[in-house]
């Protein structure tokens, strides 16, 4: 059976490009001189780039349309028509270097028939990697059309093999001319055979290092990149031969249109995103809707004043200190994880249908242990998150349905998930077969991935995946990481841009689908996923395409520019053009007045610009030029996704209503904490066990070290040029403030001041002149330790509560149109609707929703057995029991009807932790507590038939087990 090959088709704005360079390697071989060769260019194409005395012809081509195959079908054209057979393909990553790769390899059938009455049939290729010098070695030697590819640090060393004296001569004659001296290395030679040097995202070119050894390569080299970063010192677009940008990928259909969903847990409090020239951006939740806020020196970030902002931190007034912190909760992972399963499953049935593979890439944290290793969080948050809807999904179909039978493959024969595969660096050479076929998947064979029979279609990396790999049908992309955020919007996501393909590997184009524009879209269509610590993420895509486009700015322009634009992009004479400015745009208010700057007048388009333009039947000439002056469609290309469902209102269920009223004011009390007063026996017994853990402390002393380093210049780039040894070693004793560091104490440990010096004043003097003073930042810490562990132990034995009968709470309780509801989030930051297989559903306090703050807790809700003692089952709306430590919100409430006929109410805690032992010290001590409050409260009720029960339930405890012992 003859393996599936990619069809390709003839694209006008490839041929297009190829043709523009033809074009000007014609011009230059008449020996015209090489400024008027590009001047006439871009007067012709109506480019407003610099030309320059250099030898760079550059290509500027929209990610996912084609770069690589453009430059191959080049090589062919510059080969066929002025016979060059040597080609040197730079490449910046590894990725770049397998697609480049496997694009020469797929494509070589298909070139391979359309040139066939050519000189040349196919292109002759050899990769540099890890050293293999034969590869460079043959490319010297072979006499047919050849491409090496490599990267440029395969050479831009002094060290590099590339560099090193030739350990014998090399006698090719192509290296040699008259009177030249024999080439000295491998590099050498290269250069002498004169090649046409193809540089693929040429902006990861720079440096003084590359600069200096791509010296001497000087035949004409093509740098073809989707980006030209215009910023300082960086890589201008120059003697430009073809220009395919953003705006005009996206008209011409040549990319998938994007919708960017923001999805992830947004705490209730702000959060500092970024800062910005001086600014803090910030997040802040209000009303339930995530916003974002600009604040400076003065402003006000959770109840504090901004007294500093610095480069990537601000310093409160109290000098806390708050840092960009792009890393994401557990909850937040599994939420935009979820999300992005629930974006995929949507959309593969559908494109399963019509023969289309979707794909899914997820961008994780560089740290591989997250995805592999003895505790992959991420991983084992996918495979729970993707077996849960795996399990609705295949649930919904039928036997029969080809979808259902598809989805069956997604288990091994020993239930073991198979969906999903990694690429992370340093993966190339790893020994497990397993990994290594999953690596080779991802990079190397495209059309096994593409097919229905790899099961694969879940991809996790670590940005390595940037520029170079691509793969069709990448529909979704989620950003479980804010890494590589210096890197273009759009590049991140250039992974997923490509039209996809379908099981023939034919090109879903917009020609195939009959020209169908909404049906192109419809299956051409990347949704990104993104946490709401990247805020703006869709305005940052929209921009760089204005900026990566070359179209005039539509909110703010002078005449003049508008004038020097339509001259460009148009053959029209002055008349007409200054016609359509005051009588067309003007007259008709298409582009209207802003401002006035220094006597000039400055122009906004109008919002109805193209509603007005329709209106005035003009030239199709005129028309076309008109509409393509703004780049005001690119909103319509990047999307956010739809606004999830508003958040319900908590309605409570009638019939539960009064039960769950009394339960909850049963046991919502404004009781207050007591603490006994220490007697002075009591007090001394503290004082002296925390010195006698203190004095057991071992403080190692502070060294101070003297280092010598000598240069060796006889080894310098060399990795043992520089030799350090250690000369001097002297102890260093710090002087100790003794009132600063009781205070600071005393600070830490929320402890009175008085009480910290009678503990201070208790410890020997040998321990505080040596041990303390040995480093005293060491020994602050481990007395912090102690007092607060020995002052938990004594607040617990010492501590009651009261004031059970005093005056009442704020009613939490709020009606409309007769119904009695809960404020959203009242009781989780999370939200969904009831499902009909929810055990407890008809128990369960709310109507239509269930409310919850973690996985475990929805778990709990949904899988917990319908026990017949259980009269009503919800969530407690925010019950804050204080304590020394904070207020503590236990978790769920139970009315249960027992033998006796008493009433009992069960409040349970739940942690997800297999056990207690998991738990941290602050939490066990506030459940302590509060489990003192809800003895009060029993004692409170003695009287009146009335039990409170109050159970910690630790992830696999079982909810009868619970009832029983209550």
């Amino acid at each position: 059976m003859t393996a599936k090959q990619f069809q390709y088709e003839i694209q006008s704005y490839q041929e297009d490009c190829i043709s523009n360079i033809i074009s000007l390697f014609e011009n230059l071989r008449q020996s015209k001189f090489f400024s008027n060769v590009f001047a006439e260019h871009h007067s012709v194409q109506k480019y407003n780039f610099p030309v320059q005395d250099s030898k760079n012809i550059d290509v500027m081509m929209e990610t996912g349309t084609g770069k690589t195959f453009t430059f191959i079908k080049t090589i062919f054209e510059l080969n066929k028509n002025f016979g060059y057979k040597k080609f040197i393909v730079l490449i910046p990553t590894v990725p770049i270097r397998e697609g480049t790769k496997t694009n020469l390899e797929d494509t070589k059938d298909y070139f391979k028939s359309f040139y066939a009455n050519e000189r040349e049939k196919e292109i002759e290729t050899f990769v540099y990697e890890g050293g293999n010098i034969s590869a460079v070695k043959q490319f010297i030697s072979t006499s047919h059309l050849s491409v090496l590819v490599m990267t440029p640090s395969s050479f831009n060393s002094r060290d590099n093999i590339l560099n090193r004296p030739l350990e014998y001569d090399i006698n090719t004659p192509e290296l040699f001319q008259k009177n030249q001296q024999p080439p000295k290395s491998y590099l050498e030679c290269l250069k002498r055979l004169n090649p046409i040097v193809i540089m693929d995202e040429p902006h990861r070119f720079e440096g003084d290092a590359f600069k200096k050894y791509f010296q001497g390569f000087d035949n004409y080299y093509l740098r073809f990149g989707a980006t030209f970063p215009k910023k300082k010192d960086s890589l201008p677009l120059s003697n430009v031969g073809y220009v395919l940008d953003s705006i005009s990928s996206f008209r011409q259909n040549l990319v998938k249109k994007i919708v960017v969903y923001t999805q992830d847990v947004v705490e209730n409090t702000d959060t500092l995103v970024t800062i910005d020239n001086k600014k803090a951006i910030v997040n802040t939740l209000t009303n339930g809707i995530c916003a974002k806020r600009t604040l400076g020196v003065g402003g006000i970030f959770n109840g504090k004043n901004i007294k500093k902002i610095n480069k990537d931190s601000i310093v409160l007034n109290d000098d806390t200190i708050e840092k960009v912190d792009y890393s994401l909760s557990d909850e937040s992972l599994r939420a935009m994880i979820r999300e992005t399963i629930k974006i995929h499953f949507e959309k593969e049935k559908t494109l399963f249908e019509q023969g289309i593979k979707a794909l899914t890439l997820f961008f994780i944290e560089s740290d591989t242990s997250l995805f592999r290793g003895e505790n992959p969080k991420i991983k084992t948050i996918f495979e729970e998150e993707y077996q849960k809807q795996w399990s609705v999904f295949s649930g919904q179909l039928s036997d029969e349905d080809s979808y259902k039978k598809y989805l069956l493959n997604d288990f091994d024969e020993n239930g073991v998930l198979q969906v999903h595969k990694g690429y992370f660096s340093g993966d190339k050479g790893n020994a497990d077969e397993k990994i290594k076929s999953g690596v080779d998947e991802i990079l190397k064979d495209k059309k096994k991935l593409l097919s229905f029979e790899s099961p694969t279609r879940f991809i996790f990396s670590i940005w390595a995946l940037q520029e170079g790999w691509d793969n069709p049908n990448v529909f979704t992309i989620c950003k479980l990481s804010n890494q590589g955020s210096e890197i273009s919007k759009l590049q991140q996501i250039g992974r997923g841009l490509r039209i996809c393909v379908n099981q023939d590997l034919k090109r879903n184009t917009l020609k195939a689908l009959n020209e169908n524009q909404e049906e192109f879209w419809k299956i051409n269509n990347l949704d990104v996923v993104v946490s709401n610590k990247e805020q703006g993420f869709v305005e940052a895509i929209q921009n760089e395409i204005l900026n990566n486009s070359f179209f005039i700015s539509e909110q703010q322009f002078t005449e003049q520019e508008l004038i020097k634009l339509l001259k460009e992009k148009s053959d029209f004479d002055d008349d007409t053009i200054i016609t359509l400015v005051d009588d067309v745009l003007k007259e008709n208010k298409m582009i209207v007045r802003k401002a006035i700057v220094d006597g000039q007048k400055i122009y906004e388009k109008s919002p109805d610009f193209s509603v007005i333009l329709k209106a005035q039947n003009l030239p199709p000439a005129q028309t076309k030029v008109l509409e393509n002056l703004f780049a005001f469609d690119a909103r319509e290309f990047v999307q956010k996704g739809e606004n999830k469902k508003e958040k319900k209102k908590v309605f409570i269920k009638p019939k539960h209503l009064q039960e769950f009223q009394n339960l909850w004011n049963t046991i919502n009390k404004n009781a207050f904490y007591v603490l006994d007063v220490l007697d002075e026996e009591n007090e001394n017994t503290l004082i002296q066990n925390i010195k006698a853990e203190i004095e057991k402390l071992d403080i190692g002393e502070i060294l101070l070290q003297t280092i010598r380093a000598e240069l060796n210049i006889n080894k310098i780039g060399a990795n043992d040029a520089i030799t350090e040894k250690l000369t001097d070693t002297v102890s260093y004793k710090s002087k100790v403030d003794y009132l600063e560091f009781v205070r600071n104490l005393s600070n830490k440990t929320k402890t009175p001041i008085a009480f910290v010096v009678k503990i201070f004043n208790a410890l020997p003097n040998d321990f505080k002149s040596k041990m303390l003073c040995n480093n005293p930042a060491q020994a602050l810490k481990e007395m912090v330790k102690i007092i607060n562990k020995n002052m938990m132990n004594t607040l617990k034995a010492n501590v009651k509560y009261d004031g059970i009968s005093g005056s009442i709470l704020p009613n939490v309780f709020k009606t409309e149109n007769g119904k009695t509801y809960l404020e959203t989030g009242s009781v989780g930051k999370f939200q969904k609707e009831i499902e009909n297989d929810f055990s407890l559903k008809e128990k369960w306090v709310f109507e239509e929703v269930i409310e919850f703050d973690s996985q475990f807790e929805i778990d709990i809700i949904e899988t917990d057995p319908n026990i017949d003692s259980i009269e009503v089952f919800g969530k407690l709306p925010q019950l804050k029991i204080k304590t020394p430590f904070g207020n503590y919100n236990p978790d769920f409430c139970y009315a249960i009807k027992t033998n006796e006929g008493n009433k009992l109410f069960l409040v349970v805690e739940s942690k997800g932790y297999d056990t207690i032992t998991e738990v941290s010290e602050d939490e066990k001590a506030k459940i302590d507590f509060s489990k003192k409050y809800f003895e009060a409260l029993n004692e409170h009720y003695k009287n009146e038939n009335v039990k409170i029960s109050f159970k910690e339930r630790i992830n696999s405890t079982q909810l009868a087990s619970l009832i029983n012992n209550a």
